[in-house]
């Protein structure tokens, strides 16, 4: 236990100490802030029948939508981040110094896990609790506590699945240049594919379907479901049924399925949860190869 401490300790201190390397991966979730912020933000309060709401009551709505997507995309982006200390030490040749040791293959393997778990887990906590000062002081409403712990539930939920999907890719990669083209490029591409940068809807029947394969899309809609569920009470009382169903529609909160089929989102999660465990299954595999060369 005390190899496996040690080491987890080691991999985040060294992603920390990288400011170049924590920037990187909060990129996808800077452009989506600030793409919220300036454009696409104001789209989901333009509707005529926002008229009538506080400017607080239309802060709730959008930080509720806005932060469904960017705690998702936060991460991903993160645990891929964290995932860079297996391509650097491969690509170094710095695993050599723990092979010679002895601890055993695995701890350095579940090390790597732990540290991006970890790590990811408590930033997109840190900022979930930020979300939650920020919504009471600017827009007036205070989350209920039910709301705090299922969201924060769900992160470290995400963050374990983001993980997992994240260190299977990470092993794929064979030099430090593919790992920083993808770490460029993939939490803006999976933002856009999941709904997070423009509701489902707008890209049409077919590619929704193609979104729905995704595990990142699913935790967008049950993230922004429970972000949004006391805001849509409050719709409830104020616009009658079709509006509110037509707002629900495009903030992006209704269920998909899987390509056209009618599951529910518990047996989505379930799904996301098994491709985890196999995809971590398939990254010892794989990682385990790579020490042994």
């Amino acid at each position: 236990m005390f190899e496996i401490t040690a080491l987890t300790k080691r991999h985040m201190l060294r992603f920390l100490r990288d400011r170049s390397a924590v920037f990187t991966s909060l990129l996808s979730v800077l452009i989506l802030l600030t793409l919220y912020f300036l454009f696409i933000g104001r789209s989901y309060i333009s509707d005529p029948s926002m008229d009538a709401f506080t400017d607080g009551f239309k802060t709730y709505l959008v930080v509720g939508v806005l932060m469904g997507g960017v705690l998702v995309v936060n991460t991903l982006s993160l645990s891929l981040g964290m995932m860079g200390n297996i391509v650097l030490d491969l690509e170094q040749d710095r695993l050599d110094a723990f092979l010679v040791t002895p601890v055993k293959r695995y701890k350095i393997i579940v090390s790597y896990f732990l540290a991006a778990i970890l790590v990811s887990a408590v930033l997109t906590l840190v900022m979930w609790g930020l979300t939650i000062l920020y919504v009471g002081i600017f827009a007036g409403y205070w989350y209920a506590f039910r709301t705090i712990v299922v969201t924060s539930l769900l992160v470290v939920f995400f963050t374990f699945i983001s993980c997992s999907f994240m260190i299977l890719l990470t092993t794929v990669l064979k030099s430090v240049n593919a790992y920083g083209t993808l770490a460029g490029v993939l939490g803006t591409l999976v933002g856009f594919i999941a709904g997070i940068y423009m509701p489902l809807y707008v890209l049409g029947t077919a590619m929704t379907q193609v979104s729905s394969l995704l595990p990142f899309t699913h935790m967008t809609i049950l993230l922004r479901g429970v972000l949004l569920e006391h805001p849509y009470e409050l719709l409830n009382t104020m616009l009658p049924p079709e509006a509110v169903a037509s707002i629900q529609l495009f903030y992006g909160t209704n269920e998909i399925g899987l390509m056209g089929m009618n599951l529910s989102m518990f047996w989505m999660m379930v799904i996301a949860a098994v491709l985890a465990l196999l995809s971590l299954f398939v990254s010892y595999r794989r990682m385990t190869r790579k020490v042994n060369r």
